[in-house]
């Protein structure tokens, strides 16, 4: 890797292991928030703080750092999420020969702390260092792990930003999200009928069995190499002598393509009703976007500065397209286009998340190689 990047490594592994030990479950931030606020206003910037938590019902808005920069080029957008998954509370980082992981627990919060950690390392670097680079806005977002609550709430008119970077992707460095999914969400009612189930079960219908059959024919998990469909949760039922009278199906499906999506949808749907009618009983079927697909084209000029970027630090830029959301999806929607960087952190929202040192490090690196790539871009427009 470029070894001429001004990186504080411990300073940076520190500011890390303190942001992680920072309890912000979605929806309460507030703490992390306060801790990006004051180390941000040390460096003397201000930072703008946004109603999306009266939106999101949370204890923190989104975080707007304004970067001033090279008037004559366009702004740039970076951006991380504050948030983390559960059981988030009370982390311990170790830190090991190599990596840092929590003690097992409680997730670590990598996901997505190494990109807020990165990100305040980089306004570092660029305040001592003072070299030319584009204007910035640099937005921490609330609630992205609960359906990027965030960054829908984050108003586009705030923002100045011709194009970004999201640095909320895991897996190895080199890893560009430049295609990922649309998510919609199913919220269905199977209503059957309700009997005694000792004294007269042939006078009631079982709503669990007719859920049951409709799931079995369902087309459901990698339904092909753009479209996947997940039920996630089902309830029902009182007591084992009533024949279940209602049962509730929360589901999801993903796909890059908006008309696999609606086809999985109505696919899901007409399974619910269809078996439902012939067990002459009803099921309602209600269905949520939650968000947009996103897809880079493949001459973006983002690309080619991503590249410049990775090969700077001897990395090879894979381009792929993701299964998950992220504030990549909303931003791109409002007509910023971005691409969701990886960072490095691996098994996400379990016990045994785990980030590399060196990917730490290599993560607050690519983050300042991508601002020094954008000003030879914009130099060279």
């Amino acid at each position: 890797m470029n070894t001429t990047v001004n990186i504080d490594q411990e300073r940076l592994i520190a500011d890390f292991m303190t942001l992680v030990s920072i309890g912000s479950h979605s929806r309460e931030e507030a703490n992390v928030a306060a801790y990006i606020r004051g180390a941000v206003e040390e460096l003397g910037y201000s930072v703008e703080e946004d109603h999306a938590g009266d939106i999101v019902g949370g204890n923190s808005g989104n975080l707007i750092i304004r970067v001033p920069g090279n008037p004559e080029w366009a702004t740039v957008l970076l951006m991380a999420h504050m948030d983390t998954v559960a059981p988030g509370h009370g982390v311990r980082p170790i830190r090991q020969a190599d990596r840092i992981t929590s003690d097992g627990k409680t997730i670590l919060g990598a996901d997505d702390k190494v990109g807020v950690a990165g990100l305040l390392h980089l306004l570092t670097v660029l305040h001592s260092t003072g070299e030319e680079h584009p204007p910035l806005e640099v937005v921490f977002t609330v609630c992205e792990e609960v359906g990027l609550l965030g960054a829908k709430a984050l108003n586009r008119s705030q923002l100045k930003a011709s194009y970004g970077f999201v640095f909320d992707s895991g897996g190895s460095l080199g890893s560009i999200v430049t295609q990922g999914p649309a998510q919609a969400k199913m919220r269905a009612a199977v209503h059957g009928k309700a009997a005694h189930a000792g004294m007269a079960p042939e006078k009631g219908v079982s709503a669990i069995e007719v859920a049951g059959h409709a799931i079995a024919n369902m087309r459901l998990g990698r339904i092909d190499d753009r479209t996947t469909a997940n039920i996630g949760q089902i309830k029902g039922g009182f007591a084992t002598n009533i024949v279940c009278d209602l049962v509730e199906l929360f589901a999801e499906a993903r796909s890059l393509d908006d008309d696999r999506l609606r086809a999985q949808q109505e696919h899901m749907t007409q399974m619910l009703k269809d078996t439902a009618k012939r067990y002459g009983v009803h099921a309602d079927v209600e269905w949520t976007a939650s968000y947009p697909a996103f897809a880079l084209p493949a001459d973006s000029f983002l690309r080619d500065i991503a590249t410049d970027a990775l090969q700077r630090m001897g990395l090879t830029p894979q381009f792929v397209h993701s299964g998950g959301g992220s504030d990549a999806n909303v931003i791109s929607s409002k007509g910023i286009p971005v691409l969701n960087v990886a960072v490095g952190y691996q098994q996400i929202h379990t016990l045994e998340e785990w980030i590399a040192l060196d990917d730490l490090i290599g993560s607050a690196r690519l983050m300042l190689e991508m601002i020094r790539a954008a000003s030879n871009y914009e130099r060279r427009s």
